[in-house]
Formats: structure tokens, C-alpha cells, sequence
């Protein structure tokens, strides 16, 4: 019995030794699992951030993934405009001819309108006409513009704002306009289809007041004596424009 206990005394510090090393090697190993089985979870808090949030805090992440929309300044969606402009048409060197328009358009969207217009042209001899006839004695064929009306569709493709007097925001926008009508000058009382390509310049200086600038070509076939001829009148003109109704309420998502 002396000789067991000696021995088992003897094996009893090994014994512990090798359980105190095998046990602290099985928690060292232990501890790369619950961190690799911990990574899916962070993973998961930030399941669909992006390539970008990588990195970055919790509260950053979320500044990251919020976005803030500004409202439209001006609201044309539903709503009548009534243009009143004048102009100087450039349709023949031999007379001046001046025009006043009235444009109607109802905008079904914030980016497409439709619209009629009526232009009242008012011409009168040039210089050039006035030598071409006194010093060469020369009477060119008269094609004098009296007025044209038509309808068009217009498209906004650009629109945006500044800041004017470093005081208060000025809304803007660009529309192309394309139509057609008649035309009715001075060599008949016939009516001449005419094409209509445009392109115009809104300025809002209150939600239902613009300063208005347009470049329209009226297109169409003149008969002269000499035989016919494809006429380009192109005017520019400015004025203003009315919206109606004069305000408008924003509909928020519920």
C-alpha cells in the first residue's frame, strides 16, 4: 500500500498538469469560433449596406441611408397658363414685322402641355425695301405676315434654380414646343399650313407669375409670281405668364 501511494502522489501533478493544458488549449481554440459564429450577426445588423458603409458606424450607417427630398419650389402639374408676349418676326429683309401673341396651355404633367396660340403681325417697309425701289427701281413681289394660329405640345427637359441678389431662390425652366396651324399674308386670304418648332425660357417671380422669353419658326409654302417658296419666319419674343389657379397644395404620401 506504501508503494501505491507513493506512485499515485507521483502521478497526481502530471495528471493535473496536462488537464490544466489541455483544457486552456480547447478555450483558446474555442474562442476563433464564437468570434467567426459572432461575424454573421454584425453581418446581418448591416445586411444591405453597401460597399461604400463598409467600415462605418452604426449611426453613420443610417446618416448614409437616409436621403432628403426637397420640395418642387413650383408646382405646374394640373394648372392653365395664359402667355401674353411681343415680338420682331424675321420672315423677309424687305419689311419689319412686329407680332403680339396670346398662348393658352394646360399642363397635364409637370413636364408635358398643351397649348394654342394666335399672333397678330404688324409690318411695315424696311430701309432696304425703301432703296431697293427709290434707287434701283426694283418692286419685289409683297409678302407682308398678317397672322398666324395654331396648336403645339411642349416637353420641359431642363428645369432648376439660382439664387438672385444672394436674397431669394428663382425657379426656372427650358420647354421645346412643336404644333402647327395657318398662316394668312398679304399675297392671298388662303390659309397655308404651317409647321411650328420652338423653344422657350420661363423665370418664376412668384408661384403664379413668370417672365417668359420664346424662339418660334412658323414654316410654311409662300406663292409668288416666280413660283412658290419655302418661308422660315422665325420670332423672338418676350413677355409674361400667368398661372391659374394662382397657388397650389403639395399631396404627401401616406
Amino acid at each position: 500500500m506504501h508503494v501505491l501511494e507513493v506512485w499515485s502522489r507521483r502521478l497526481l501533478l502530471p495528471l493535473l498538469l496536462a488537464s490544466l493544458l489541455v483544457g486552456g488549449g480547447v478555450a483558446a481554440a474555442a474562442e476563433p469560433d464564437e468570434a467567426d459564429s459572432a461575424t454573421p450577426a454584425a453581418g446581418d445588423e448591416g445586411e444591405g449596406a453597401s460597399d461604400e458603409d463598409a467600415g462605418l458606424t452604426s449611426t453613420e450607417r443610417l446618416e448614409h441611408a437616409i436621403r432628403v427630398i426637397q420640395r418642387r419650389p413650383i408646382l405646374k402639374d394640373l394648372r392653365f397658363e395664359l402667355t401674353l408676349t411681343g415680338g420682331v418676326a424675321a420672315a423677309d429683309q424687305m419689311y419689319r414685322h412686329f407680332s403680339a401673341s396670346a398662348t393658352g396651355r394646360f399642363h397635364v404633367s409637370e413636364w408635358v402641355s398643351i397649348g394654342a396660340t394666335y399672333t397678330q403681325f404688324f409690318s411695315s417697309e424696311s430701309a432696304l425695301y425703301r432703296e431697293v425701289t427709290g434707287n434701283y427701281e426694283v418692286f419685289p413681289e409683297r409678302s407682308q405676315i398678317q397672322w398666324y394660329a395654331g396648336a403645339d405640345v411642349s416637353v420641359v427637359p431642363i428645369d432648376g434654380k439660382f439664387v438672385a441678389f444672394d436674397d431669394f431662390i428663382v425657379y426656372w425652366d427650358i420647354y421645346a414646343s412643336i404644333g402647327g396651324g395657318v398662316t394668312v399674308t398679304s399675297r392671298s386670304d388662303s390659309l397655308k399650313p404651317t409647321g411650328m418648332i420652338g423653344v422657350g425660357f420661363r423665370m418664376f417671380l412668384a408661384e403664379w407669375l413668370t417672365l417668359t422669353f420664346e424662339v418660334r419658326d412658323h414654316i410654311f409654302v409662300e406663292d409668288y409670281n416666280a413660283g412658290s417658296e419655302l418661308t422660315n419666319n422665325v420670332v423672338g419674343q418676350a413677355g409674361f405668364s400667368i398661372f391659374v389657379p394662382f397657388g397650389f397644395d403639395y399631396s404627401y404620401p401616406r
